[in-house]
Parts: structure tokens; sequence; C-alpha cells
């Protein structure tokens, strides 16, 4: 059975020499890679299984030498490309880790109390670890599809409605109990080899899964079956606004949130005194007029970052909302930037 994973590329930052490595949906069973790091640093691995029911774990340990304690040391650079959209977990059972998407310009911070949920159909990343302290985590890569055929579609659903992590793309840190934590750093085993090992880490997944949907998923049914729909409105508004491209359909949201058409629409215009689109145009139209005054991105780029299929239709709105257009403002803060003096 092929991996979800089509392709993973690694760059090791932490190494002066040329240090990209590439492996394919077939390679995913990786034997420990040394990380390529200096001697006056530390040293440290990273493994890969393919488990029997599709799964990808990954598990790595970076031990720090005292000497360079308090620092932020660049790592692995990270690209994957995937089948489908999968759910990516990662997880730490000692140390620090701050990972950089690239994607979407933010950084996210990573604990033994805090784990980072992805649903995503492609990674460009990088990582950071706090010398302070070793590190030792685990990656945990799921397909859509396959964590369907395990939940069924509407438990699925529901797991990735209580992880916040409904859209695609989107991330987020969750305080995850350190008793459930624990059941998936123990599906890594140094005393296991071969099939034992897959097996052993199949087994603890699927237990880890099911203790994370008991956690988050029925929290999500208690506050529906409630009808304490106001976080989930919240939910909803910032999962958007962090969004980049195309806001889909009202009806795709209700079904991504199991929530009616009509009551997320009352809903959100209830919180927020406009409709969920008229809003969230407004904000990415603010958000554009600041790109246009403080950077030189290309106003096509803009258009296309904000959701318009044609960047006619984005200078139709942004002069609509303002009453000038967009050319007219870059003009402006072009004109009334101070030219560099020659040399």
């Amino acid at each position: 059975m092929g991996s979800t994973i089509v392709s993973s590329s690694c760059d090791w930052l932490c190494s002066e020499e040329q240090s990209f490595i590439e492996w394919g949906s077939s390679e995913q069973d990786s034997p420990r890679r040394t990380y390529l790091i200096p001697e006056d640093i530390g040293s440290g691995w990273v493994e890969s299984m393919h488990l029997p029911l599709n799964q990808v774990i990954r598990h790595g340990r970076v031990t720090f030498k005292p000497e360079v304690s308090g620092r932020l040391y660049p790592v692995t650079k990270m690209v994957e490309h995937f089948k489908e959209p999968v759910l990516c977990i990662q997880s730490v059972r000692t140390g620090l880790v701050i990972l950089s998407d690239h994607n979407h310009k933010q950084d996210l911070i990573i604990n033994r109390n805090a784990s980072l949920f992805q649903h995503f159909d492609h990674r460009n990343s990088s990582a950071k670890m706090d010398t302070s302290e070793d590190v030792d985590y685990v990656i945990l890569i799921i397909g859509d599809s396959v964590l369907r055929e395990l939940f069924g579609e509407e438990s699925a659903a529901s797991l990735l409605r209580g992880l916040r992590v409904t859209l695609i793309p989107s991330g987020i840190v969750n305080k995850v109990p350190n008793h459930i934590n624990a059941i998936l750093h123990s599906a890594v085993s140094d005393h296991l080899t071969g099939a034992t090992a897959k097996l052993h880490a199949q087994s603890k997944v699927l237990d880890y899964l099911c203790s994370l949907y008991k956690y988050f998923a029925t929290e999500v049914k208690e506050e529906q079956s409630s009808q304490n729909v106001k976080e989930l409105i919240h939910q909803v508004h910032n999962d958007l606004i962090q969004l980049q491209g195309k806001v889909p359909a009202l009806g795709e949201l209700a079904k991504h949130y199991d929530i009616s058409v009509k009551q997320l629409s009352h809903e959100f215009r209830n919180t927020y005194k406009k409709s969920l689109f008229s809003y969230i145009s407004e904000v990415r139209l603010n958000e554009a007029q600041a790109s246009l005054q403080n950077t030189d991105t290309p106003m096509k780029t803009i258009a296309k970052n904000l959701g318009y299929s044609h960047v006619n239709h984005f200078i139709t709105a942004f002069n609509r909302q303002f009453g000038y257009s967009p050319g007219s403002l870059r003009k402006k803060n072009n004109t009334a930037a101070p030219s560099k003096p020659s040399l």
C-alpha cells in the first residue's frame, strides 16, 4: 500500500554542507537518519514508519551540549506533498520546538503540554529547537480518507471540528492532557524492530486517536446539543480571518461546522453586525490597503490571496469600499517615499 505522502524533502539547516535529501511515497519506511548537527552543538536522529493502516509516524531525538544552552537553533526545513489532505500532529515529550509555517507566515510553539494540529495538502515549514533542553518528538500523518475509514464520515468531521482544523489549510496549537500525549509517545519503542514495532505502533496510534476523539470531539457535541453556538461562531470567524484565497460557500461552511445555513448566517450577523461575506470582504480589503501602503507585493498577488478570480474584481471592490483605486494609493505612496541617494 502506497503512502498518502507523495514526496518529502528535508534540508538540514544546521549543516554548512550541501545536505538536501528526498524520499518518495514508497520510502516512508526509513531507518534512523542522523541529524547533520556540528559536534560542538550536539547530535540527533529521526526515523519513520509506514504503519499497516496507512499512517506515517516519525520519531526524533536531538541532544544539545550544555555549553549552547539558551539558544534557538535552526534544525530543518521540510517540504512535503500529499495525495489528499492530511491531518498532521506534532507532539514533544521533552523540549520546545518553534515551527515556522512559511505558507501562512506564522510561528507555532510546541511543548510537552501543547501539540500542533495541521490540516493541509502540502507542507512548507522549518523548525527551530530550544537548546536549553534535549528534544524528543513524534509526528503523526493521517490522510483524510484514512481518518474517515477509521471513524466514519460524521465522527471524523467531529474530530476535526473539535481540534479546530476543519478548513484546508489550517493549523493550531491545542493543549492536550499529558495522559493522552503519553499514549502517542509510547507508540515508538527502542526495544522492538520490524513488523513487531509496526504492530505495536499501530495499536498505540489507534488508542491515541480514540482518546483524542473522546477529549476533543465529545466536548464539541455537548456544546452543540446545548445550543451554545457563540463559541462556534467565533471559531468560524477566526478560521476565516486566517484563511487565504476564496471563501467557501455558505453551505460548505455550514457542513464543515455542523450547523444549518440559516443559523450560521443569523448568528454571524448577530455577533458581528454584518453578513458573513460582507464582514470578511471588509477585513480583507483593509488588509489589502495596508499591503499596498507598506509592501511592494504585486496587486495581482494581493487579489489572488484575497480570493478574487480577477484583479479587476479586486479593484472594483476596493474602489467601492474606500472611494479610490488601489493603483492610485500605491502611486501616492511611491511618490511620497523618499528617494535613495545616489552613490
